[in-house]
């Protein structure tokens, strides 16, 4: 039961108010969605205060990546365009064989062939890394990074602090590995710089990497 039905219900608890001074009233509701409320009355003036207490299990959003709706945008433009290349590479088909030069048939199917099938699939390699959006959950001490498939759709990706690997060299588009997938991010653009700093391991001690060559005898 959401936090709208317990707000529905408000007007019939008013009725149960009783309307003397200074009085507090303590009902314990909808345990799975509204565990407590309190509603503290004075005279004239009723304040009600409703609360969920399982946000443990809520995810609590801490990145959002800029070039989003850039990103989703471009993608939906080069698959339509790659639907209507296929569509019409039947009439096509028959207006290039009519004309019966081997040079334009080549260069009209290289043409067409690169706008639907290439172009999607590069910008797939290219935007398949970029973080949307990144949220936090408090029960397992979690994240979940949401990225954007083929299809421009949410791929959501679930990982834990020791799962995560900085590369000593990044590659292009990459600022960590989770569970061996690679991730992009913009650290400017978290809402809170301690979760950037957990995930890239910049709260532990820092290992310079000096080994120190052997003692000799």
């Amino acid at each position: 039961m959401s936090l709208n039905v317990c707000r529905s219900i408000t007007p019939l608890l008013k009725n149960l108010v009783n309307s003397q001074h200074n009085c507090f009233i303590h009902t314990s509701l909808f345990r799975n969605s509204c565990s407590r409320s309190f509603y503290l009355c004075n005279s004239n003036k009723l304040d009600v205060r409703l609360y969920s207490t399982d946000t443990k299990n809520q995810l609590k959003h801490v990145y959002y990546g800029v070039l989003t709706p850039q990103i989703k945008a471009v993608k939906i433009f080069s698959l339509s365009s790659s639907v209507v290349g296929v569509i019409a590479q039947p009439f096509l088909y028959n207006g290039i064989v009519q004309s019966g030069s081997a040079s334009v048939i080549a260069a009209t199917y290289a043409f067409v062939g690169f706008f639907t099938v290439v172009t999607p699939l590069l910008l797939h390699f290219i935007t398949r890394k970029y973080v949307t959006h990144l949220e936090y959950k408090e029960a397992t001490d979690s994240y979940v990074a949401s990225t954007i498939n083929f299809l421009c759709m949410r791929k959501q990706t679930e990982f834990a602090v020791n799962e995560v690997v900085v590369p000593d060299i990044p590659g292009m588009f990459t600022t960590l590995l989770a569970k061996g997938r690679p991730l992009f991010m913009d650290p400017q653009f978290f809402d809170d710089p301690h979760h950037y700093a957990r995930i890239m391991g910049l709260d532990k001690p820092m290992d310079f990497k000096l080994y120190q060559q052997p003692q000799k005898e």
